[in-house]
Formats: C-alpha cells, structure tokens, sequence
C-alpha cells in the first residue's frame, strides 16, 4: 500500500469533500467560505444570546428574590451584626417566612451564612457547618445580587438528587442603616417553569438568527449568481470585441490596400490616357505655331484627341463617388444614387425611407452611396433589366440598415451568392466602418442584399 492510498481509506469523506471545493469556481468558493463563516457566526451568536437570555431571565427572578430578602430576611438577621448565631426567636420566624406557603415562591432550600459558614438552613443539620467558599457567594459577599441555574456548592447534594432544574440566588444582607453587609441569604428555588420561559426565548432567538443567516447566504448566493452571470457576458462580450477589432483591422487593412491599387490604377489610367492625349495636343499646338498653314488639320486633330481625354476622364471619375454628398442627408445620398441609376438605366426602382438621420459622416455617406449605386448595377446587371426593385432604409438605435429587395424568377438563387463573392472590395469598406453586408436568397424567390452601419457620433 503507498503513502497516496491511505488518506482515501482513512478520510473519504474529506477526499470527497476536497475533490467537491476544487470543482467549484473561485466565485463559488468564496461564496461557500463566506456561507460557513456566516453560519459559524449565527452559531456563536446563538450561543452568546441563549447564554444572555438565561442571565437575563434568572437576573429578573434574583432581583425579585433579592426585595424580598430586603423586606423580610433582613430584620430577622440583624443581630449577626453583634454575634454569630441567630435567637431561637429568629430562627422560627425565619422558618415560617421562608417556607413555600408563606412566601409564594417555589423554594427548596433556604440557608443563611456568615463567611463561609450556615447560620440558619432549611435542613437543620447543616447549621454551624462550614464549607469551602465558592465564586458565586465570593461575590455576593461584595454586594452583587447572584443568580445562576444549577448548583456549585458542597452543601447541596439534596437539591442535586431532585434532577429538576434549580435556580441559586444569593443576596447580601447589609445592616439596616448601613452598607455593610453581614450576611448572605441563599434561596434555591425550583426553575422548571422558569426553563420553560428562557427556551422559548431562546427558540425565538435561534430562529430571528437562523432566518437572517439563511436571508444572507441566499441573498449571497443570488448577488453571486447573478456576478457570475454577469462577468460571463462581459467576458464573451470582450471575446466578441475581440473578434470585432480583428475583423476592423482586417478590414480596414485590406480597404488600405484597395486604395492603393485603385490610386496605382488610376495613375496608369491617366498616363496612359488623358495625359497621353493632352501631351498630344500640346505637340500639336507647337507644330501649328511652326506652320500656321495647316491650321484646320491641326485643330481637327486636337479636337479629337481633347474629346478622347474627355472621354476617358469621365470614364475614370464614372466609379468615384459625387462630390456634394458632404452636404446631403442619408435620405438624399441613397436618393442620389437611385436617380444616378434611373437615368443610366431608364429602369424605376421605389424606395422607402424610416427614421434616417440628417447628419452622417462623410466616409460613411460615401459608403452608402457606393452600396447603392453597386448593388444596383449588379442586382440588374445579373437579374433583368425590368427587375422590380425597392431600397428599404431605416434606422434602429445607433444601427442604419439599407436592404435592397429584388423579386427573381425561379432557379435564380445562385445570384446572392454571386453578389456577396462580387462585392468584395465594398465590403471591406463597410466592415472597416463598423458594419456588414449580405446577401441572401429566400423562398419566395426574393434576392435580398443588406447593408448595416453601426453610426458613431463625432465628426470626420
């Protein structure tokens, strides 16, 4: 047998008890700690107020105990002031005081004692004994009033065989007049129904207790379930910003890199174009200065190769955005584009506007107004040039959502997959921006293409 196997033989209950808190989380360990030292505490404070209770209840009986000694024990004692014994007259009176009939009290036993000794008892046989000295008439023989449930002396082995519970007083008895005290009156009543008071208290109490100490570990176990629920959504939140700022990155990484091909592409375009053609008419404006003759051979070929330059300079500015839409709302870019479309097109295309705000963001306006006119060109472009098409624009909170509907004949669902793979380059600008694009194809034979913005407040 190793070393390893004997705690699971000799403690399994604590082996499964270690393997249990190690499953926890740390929330759930602390919570589990915090339960026990609650309940740890509502224990010891049940102990601590049970013992108040039961001193509370035999101090009030003591007290009236206590008064009665005054009234009555006192004047029959005075003569120990003088001397250590009572008068035969005294002791009678004594006797007939103290007896349960004429004090209405449940006494079992009545002693008077002088130091440590009895000068007067109930049981005959124990006057002029002495006994060793115990704390509680230590310090009633300072002038406290003591009260306590179960006995301690060596001079109570009757009251001990009774097995019922005994209340013990002592109170001082002082010379009248004086503060002095001169002897102590001991009474040890029966405290059966006196029990019965301090532990229904003492039931009240465990109960007040218990209840607020099971209120606080639900309470505590409620605020860390609902933590825990709550650092889980902010973590897969942090995961889901994550992932986000990847794809931002990416996306405005690749837009980055967009942009520098189409400027290296427009670059090529001019210089081999336009640039081309102007360098061309200037040449030819030097050849007319040197032969002024051929002048109308000359302006005809500058003419023509102006309008070529004009030509292809629309062609190249044909794919950028316009340049107004600084001042344009969002109704009007997507409006704009529409229009754009309709007269290059000669088709109609309705349009539905909810909510949209009045002022955007240039990059963003610019960006809408491209997934229009694209979106356009290519929904009608792959379906039909009578396609019926409606451009749906709202805005929800701080989301723009434009979704572009098109009814398709039927076998036509390939389209929006053709549209998300030929929409690259525009979707990577809208998710540089914060948004997204799809495009989906539905049962009843409707190509949707949607665009979303999430819309940041601030300015360019």
């Amino acid at each position: 047998m190793t070393a390893n196997t004997i705690p699971h033989l000799g403690f399994p209950f604590l082996v499964s008890i270690t393997h249990w808190w190690r499953g926890l989380g740390q929330a759930r360990q602390l919570t589990a700690a915090l339960s026990i030292a609650i309940a740890s505490a509502s224990i010891g404070a049940s102990c601590v107020v049970a013992n108040h209770i039961q001193e509370l209840f035999a101090n009030r009986v003591g007290a009236s105990t206590a008064l009665y000694v005054d009234s009555v024990v006192e004047p029959l004692v005075q003569e120990l002031a003088i001397k250590s014994y009572l008068s035969e007259q005294n002791r009678g009176a004594l006797e007939r005081s103290m007896s349960p009939a004429s004090s209405g009290r449940p006494s079992v036993a009545f002693r008077i004692w002088v130091s440590d000794q009895i000068v007067f008892s109930s049981r005959g046989e124990l006057v002029g004994k002495q006994f060793s000295p115990t704390d509680a008439r230590s310090r009633a023989f300072k002038g406290e009033v003591v009260a306590s449930l179960g006995l301690e002396g060596d001079d109570e082995d009757d009251e001990r065989a009774l097995r019922v519970p005994i209340l013990e007083i002592y109170a001082p008895v002082r010379q009248t007049g004086t503060n002095r005290i001169i002897a102590l009156a001991e009474t040890s009543e029966l405290a059966v129904d006196l029990m019965q008071e301090i532990r229904a208290a003492q039931y009240t109490s465990y109960a007040v207790l218990a209840g607020g100490a099971v209120g606080l570990i639900v309470m505590l176990f409620s605020l860390t379930g609902g933590l825990q629920r709550q650092i889980g959504e902010l973590a897969r939140q942090q995961i889901q910003d994550k992932l986000f700022n990847k794809q931002v990155c990416r996306a405005n990484r690749r837009v980055l890199e967009t942009n520098d091909r189409h400027l290296r592409r427009l670059e090529k375009q001019l210089c081999a174009g336009p640039l081309q053609l102007i360098a061309f008419a200037q040449l030819r404006l030097d050849a007319l200065r040197e032969a002024p003759d051929k002048l109308g051979e000359e302006i005809d070929a500058i003419t023509v190769a102006l309008k070529e330059c004009t030509q292809q300079i629309r062609e190249v500015s044909s794919g950028l955005t316009p340049s107004d839409l600084q001042d344009l709302s969002a109704a009007e870019v997507i409006s704009t584009a529409i229009c754009l479309h309709e007269a290059r097109t000669s088709s109609a295309v309705s349009c539905e506007f909810r909510d949209l705000p009045r002022d955007l963001p240039h990059l963003l306006k610019s960006c809408l107004y491209q997934f229009v006119e694209q979106a356009l060109a290519k929904v009608f472009e792959l379906a039909a040039a009578s396609a019926k098409v409606h451009v749906r624009a709202k805005c929800e909170e701080d989301k723009l959502k434009v979704e572009l509907v098109c009814h398709l004949q039927s076998g036509r669902s390939w389209l929006a997959h053709t549209i998300e793979t030929g929409f690259e380059t525009l979707r990577h600008q809208i998710e540089a921006l914060g948004g997204a694009l799809s495009a989906r194809s539905q049962s009843d034979h409707t190509l949707s293409v949607v665009a979303s913005f999430w819309i940041v407040a601030g300015s360019d």
